[in-house]
């Protein structure tokens, strides 16, 4: 099978050592990966429109899922995973209240993230 082109994702997370893990393991798997350490930067960079989306919930200037229904159009046609260091139920139904049907608790391995990246692509 061949693409014609790559799947983009955009990486939302202040912390840098994990956008820099998950770009490199992405990128090997042949994803064009980008990243935003903050929702002033993911404003920017999701004017791209790119395939899948990492969201953090927890960011420096408000929460992932606050931003998300703030700015619905934003993602559109975006696949949105939400990523938290909070597994709560309530956080994972609010999340699908949103349309998001993937969540990663923090911390996850490399392996199920690309799991769920190679299931959404």
């Amino acid at each position: 099978m061949v693409h014609n082109m790559k799947k983009t994702v955009l990486i939302i997370d202040d912390e840098n050592d994990l956008c820099e893990l998950i770009s490199m393991v992405l990128e090997r798997e042949g994803f064009l990966v980008d990243c935003a350490c903050n929702l002033a930067e993911a404003m920017f960079k999701l004017n791209v429109h790119p395939d899948i989306v990492l969201l953090d919930n927890n960011l420096p200037d408000g929460t992932g899922l606050d931003f998300l229904q703030m700015h619905p159009v934003d993602f559109m046609g975006s696949h949105v995973v939400l990523i938290s260091a909070d597994p709560s139920m309530e956080l994972r139904e609010r999340a699908a209240v949103e349309g998001i049907q993937d969540f990663l608790a923090k911390p996850f391995s490399m392996f199920k993230m690309k799991e769920i990246i190679k299931r959404v692509a």
